[in-house]
């Protein structure tokens, strides 16, 4: 009865291990909010999101490398590597350009994102108010 107890202990425990989320993928650096008007008259607005550097995950092939550790090095994702990170990035910063531009009280009549770019580990949006 005491192995069971132990053993079903011991199994709830490494499947509460197995399961713990792990940090949030992204983690913004920095962001800038640009203004200005252009030769149109136009109030216009460039929006940089930076996040921090994910360290490259490193395999040390002088010893057998454990299934686990393999998984991980294969499951690593990287904002400079991963298109998919690059589409979170961005929506993280359309979102964070929403309360950039209302704290800022710029474009408060709307505004239309017009240009994207991507840089390492930033992306940069661009537009005019409306």
């Amino acid at each position: 009865m005491i192995r069971a107890s132990l053993l079903l202990g011991t199994v709830l425990l490494l499947s509460a291990c197995s399961s713990k989320p792990e940090g949030p993928l992204l983690e913004v650096e920095s962001q800038q909010l640009h203004q200005r008007v252009n030769a149109k008259g136009q109030d216009e607005f460039a929006f940089v999101v930076t996040v921090k550097a994910t360290p490259q995950m490193n395999l040390d092939t002088s010893k057998p490398v454990s299934r686990r550790d393999l998984k991980r090095f294969a499951d690593q994702q990287r904002v400079e590597d991963s298109s998919e990170m690059k589409l979170k990035l961005e929506d993280e910063a359309v979102v964070r350009l929403k309360k950039a531009l209302s704290d800022a009280r710029y474009c408060e009549s709307g505004y239309k994102i017009e240009q994207v770019f991507w840089r390492d580990r930033s992306v940069q949006l661009r537009g005019i108010c409306q």
